[in-house]
């Protein structure tokens, strides 16, 4: 009755949001600077674990030199992705107008979405900016230059809306023929492509230009400060508050308990506000500061991510331990080595935990015991916080140790949590017995 009522409910609108074309748009964006976020990570676990490290420094003094590469990697991935973020939503969302013929490719070129969007992104900044000069105590107010506090995470949400009404903007204007300048056939296809969306590119961009002047005029605040206040904190705010943790990561294992791929879904809407806590941790760590934020989604996975999704990983010892179903026995063997990287889907539709009775409690509910117990450990400061976004595939345990760059007490609370899941799956495991005599 229970799973009738949450299917009715539950599922249209997970339906709709995982098919939504702008929240798509944003977050294979974010996966698509995935590599390059975590190249960065790499470096600050060097900067922290060896080119920092006293032992090290003894035997090899120039190590403390080789933190500049780290600074210019950071410079160069996280240091720019609200650029690369947004450039990456305008191509994939004019992508998705072209698949669906909403427009034709010979008209827009989702490279021009692409590049609009990082023009209107910076027309969107501030044109002067405070900094402190090299050896000077106090701030000089410049112009010609982006504080890389918006470049970064700051900006992030400014991006996202001006790639997304930019693009909007670009396909509806672009439709119009009058407005297209047609070029001779003999023209090659990109010259034709850059004249046709030319007065639709050029009232986009004197439309953002004139709504920023005026707003800053008016108002006498910046548009990355009114973003901010509206959208960008109150939605930090609310992650990293126990509250919102725990609804987002019930309504991640209800998603997946249906077959919905749970983690794709609620990261749409909570991305940009966890890439700006791990940003933030990132750079408070590497300037040697108290790391800031606790609910990151590097920090989420490191307690709930155990070989995958509602720590599928513990479960499957569990199975190995008490199960007499030789079907969930076979299906544990064959996805035991998928399971160490992370990789749960052989387990949640083989046996499966999707829409199975006897492992829906556990399931859901298993990672939200687990946040239960580290989110106050981290609150008192006795495990760290993360400081480094690690590839998704590696193991469990192992995971906390790097996210955390190298703290033990992280580490071991990762391994007390995993052992800690076996015992409260083993119950329903072995309760599931029953369901083969049935």
């Amino acid at each position: 009755m229970i799973t009738k009522y949450i299917n009715k409910l539950l599922m249209p609108f997970a339906t709709k949001i995982a098919t939504q074309r702008h929240l798509i748009a944003i977050r294979d964006s974010f996966i698509d600077i995935m590599p390059i976020i975590m190249v960065n990570s790499l470096f600050t676990l060097l900067n922290s674990l060896v080119f920092t490290n006293a032992t090290v420094l003894k035997v090899f003094p120039y190590s403390a030199k080789l933190v500049d590469i780290g600074t210019m990697v950071n410079q160069g991935t996280m240091g720019f992705m609200t650029i690369l973020v947004a450039f990456l939503i305008g191509f994939r969302l004019s992508n998705y107008y072209i698949s669906i013929g909403r427009i034709s490719s010979k008209i827009v070129n989702p490279l021009h979405a692409g590049i609009l969007s990082v023009g209107t992104t910076l027309i969107m900044f501030p044109l002067y900016n405070d900094v402190i000069p090299t050896g000077a105590t106090k701030a000089v107010q410049v112009a010609g230059v982006y504080a890389q506090t918006l470049t970064s995470s700051g900006g992030m949400f400014v991006g996202i809306i001006a790639a997304l009404i930019s693009t909007e903007l670009l396909v509806k204007i672009s439709v119009k023929k009058k407005l297209q300048i047609k070029m001779p056939e003999s023209v090659p296809p990109a010259v034709a492509q850059s004249f046709n969306t030319l007065i639709p590119e050029s009232l986009v961009i004197i439309l953002f230009a004139v709504i920023t002047f005026t707003y800053v005029q008016v108002s006498g605040q910046t548009v990355p400060e009114l973003i901010t206040d509206l959208i960008s904190a109150p939605l930090q705010v609310a992650l990293e508050s126990p509250i919102g943790l725990f609804v987002v990561q019930i309504l991640t294992q209800i998603l997946w308990f249906f077959g919905l791929h749970g983690q794709n879904i609620v990261s749409s809407v909570t991305s940009p506000s966890m890439l700006v806590a791990i940003q933030q941790n990132v750079s408070a760590f590497n300037a040697g500061h108290a790391v800031p934020n606790i609910v990151t989604n590097p920090w989420i996975g490191m307690y709930t991510l155990l070989g995958g999704t509602g720590a599928i990983l513990p479960l499957l010892i569990a199975i190995f331990w008490g199960s007499k179903r030789k079907n969930y026995r076979d299906v544990a063997k064959l996805g035991l080595l998928p399971s160490i990287f992370n990789i749960s889907e052989p387990i949640m539709f083989g046996i499966p935990v999707v829409m199975n009775p006897f492992l829906a409690i556990p399931f859901i509910f298993v990672p939200i015991i687990n946040l239960a117990i580290a989110y106050p450990l981290t609150v008192f400061g006795l495990v760290a916080r993360s400081v480094v976004i690690p590839p998704w595939t590696l193991p469990p345990i192992l995971t906390a140790w790097v996210t955390t760059a190298g703290d033990i007490p992280a580490t071991l609370l990762s391994a007390g949590l995993f052992i800690l899941d076996i015992f409260l799956y083993l119950p329903f495991v072995i309760a599931s017995n029953r369901g083969e005599e049935l």
